[in-house]
């Protein structure tokens, strides 16, 4: 069975936020009108993948973004007292709407500040069946609709939009797909790993980070 993965390689992103906008637009809105109505405030809060930064540390200020790191040991699932929050066959951790009471024990339980929870009002018809919610801990969910409506087969709309090959998703046990490669001969790494909670969204650290390494 697949586990499927992405890879982030900030060398390579320019900050230009089409990730970001994709994401808005896939699991927000798809066609902005009249009809539909952004959150309030700052919209781009609400993208599932959001830049930001980690300040101060021992390689200095290393960009990254904010999005679920869909854990092969989520503990915002382990958290959950009814099991809405759940892990399908190839890895993908989601949210079932219909079994969520709102508790937002997943939001506190997770380690990397992936999950929002809007309560505002919406207005417009939802994208799809896993879009933006009020009341509900929000997430990246990999597009993992894109599966439903598709062959099982699919792209997140982050990494279709990204002009600069940035971001890459595949199988992490495929040993043909890049992000096996970049994740097993180590350019790619995962955020806290002494966590244990196995992340399987991967970052290619800056070149600058790879130079302080050395030394």
């Amino acid at each position: 069975m697949a586990r499927l993965a992405m890879v982030i390689d900030l060398n390579r992103c320019t900050g230009c936020m089409a990730c970001s906008i994709a994401c808005i637009r896939e699991n927000i809105a798809r066609q902005f009108s009249e009809n539909v109505e952004l959150p309030e405030g700052n919209a781009i809060f609400y993208a599932r993948t959001k830049p930001a930064m980690i300040r101060g540390g021992p390689f200095g200020d290393v960009p990254y973004f904010i999005q679920c790191m869909h854990c092969e040991n989520p503990p915002c699932a382990a958290v959950c007292p009814t099991g809405a929050t759940y892990k399908t066959k190839e890895g993908v951790v989601m949210l079932d709407h219909s079994k969520c009471i709102g508790c937002r024990a997943c939001v506190i339980a997770c380690p990397y500040a992936a999950r929002t929870v809007y309560r505002g009002k919406m207005r417009g018809p939802a994208p799809h069946s896993e879009a933006l919610a009020p009341g509900y801990p929000d997430k990246c969910t990999f597009c993992y609709h894109r599966a439903k409506e598709g062959d099982g087969k699919w792209v997140p709309a982050c990494v279709e939009a990204c002009a600069f090959q940035a971001r890459f998703f595949g199988d992490l046990d495929d040993p043909n797909s890049i992000v096996h490669k970049l994740v097993s001969e180590g350019y790619a790494v995962a955020l806290a790993p002494e966590l244990g909670t196995k992340p399987k969204l991967f970052f290619v650290p800056p070149a600058k980070t790879h130079v302080m390494r050395r030394r």
